[in-house]
């Protein structure tokens, strides 16, 4: 097996195009097709599936594609060590938005940490846009945005203008997040729109779209019951929208999945929770045609284990 084409594999991902990626490549389509049907062989299963919004991953694709971006992320970090020259990172900046897997592989990563290394570590919860500017203005050395898969061309139209390059880190569905004691807690068949009806929903208010404002605000709107009044509370730090959803059992707010020792932790549960254009992106930036170094690779490696904590488990 090829590890090569694990690079091509993760270039068709990023791009939903044989073409675009054979391009970016530098390699002709049909190369690269002939490459990748070669991987479906050794494998044994089917990586992409062509569909009307481009080339796209299967179920065992999206599996495959996790373990190859850390297999070559490893590699990458494997040949780091081989460069003796190159200066050590000591200090990481990194711009991310609220999320409970992200939080928990950042404390095992710091955790998992030689205690005798120095380290500096700035940890930034925040927006799309800001984590867009940190990477591009601020001197942060990677960020994680996120963005409902409807708005991605806006998105990356507007990475592409700031000079920044990407790497989808999870595509998933968001849950509904609430108390133990929530009403609906053990109710089936959730919808956004009964949810948001009868309780009050905690949203972060903050997810702003470029070139389209009020795009997410009105997106939920859409998948609210005409004439509901809106019982919305915005709250911008996750603690303290922890903290209430434990103090106000009857609320719920929308997340990608949380993992179960951090629910175990706040006494929480995640539902399924249906509505129109559930489907949600966190996505890796950083300078183009910048390499992550050591550390970071060993911190996106950890994200994507904490990730697969989380994404690989059957909801109801």
């Amino acid at each position: 097996m090829n590890t090569l084409h694990f690079k091509y594999a993760v270039e068709i991902e990023k791009t939903r195009s044989i073409t675009q990626a054979a391009e970016n490549l530098y390699m002709a389509q049909p190369n690269l097709s002939k490459a990748i049907k070669e991987l479906e062989n050794s494998l044994g299963i089917t990586i992409f599936r062509r569909t009307s919004k481009g080339v796209i991953p299967t179920d065992q694709g999206m599996k495959f594609l996790a373990c190859a971006k850390q297999i070559l992320m490893q590699i990458d970090s494997m040949e780091a060590i081989a460069s003796p020259d190159k200066p050590r990172e000591r200090k990481m900046r990194i711009s991310v938005p609220r999320a409970g897997y992200i939080s928990k592989a950042l404390s095992e990563f710091i955790a998992a940490s030689d205690a005798s290394d120095d380290m500096e570590v700035y940890f930034c919860e925040t927006n799309s846009l800001r984590t867009i500017e940190n990477v591009r203005d601020n001197g942060y050395n990677f960020g994680i945005i996120r963005f409902n898969a409807a708005y991605e061309k806006y998105f990356m139209d507007f990475l592409a203008e700031k000079n920044l390059d990407s790497q989808l880190l999870w595509e998933y569905e968001a849950l509904a997040v609430m108390s133990k004691e929530h009403p609906a807690a053990e109710s089936e068949d959730i919808t956004y729109g009964e949810l948001s009806a009868h309780y009050a929903e905690l949203a972060q208010g903050d997810d702003a779209v470029p070139y389209v404002p009020g795009a997410v605000e009105k997106l939920f709107d859409r998948n609210r019951p005409a004439g509901t009044k809106v019982r919305r509370v915005y709250m911008f730090d996750r603690g303290s929208a922890l903290d209430f959803l434990l103090t106000v059992p009857q609320s719920f707010m929308l997340d990608s999945p949380v993992p179960d020792s951090l629910c175990g932790k706040y006494g929480l549960v995640q539902r399924k929770c249906t509505f129109a254009d559930n489907s949600f992106r966190d996505v890796l930036i950083y300078a183009a045609g910048r390499k992550l170094a050591g550390s970071e690779l060993a911190l996106v490696n950890k994200l994507y284990e904490v990730r697969n904590e989380a994404a690989f488990k059957e909801y109801i």
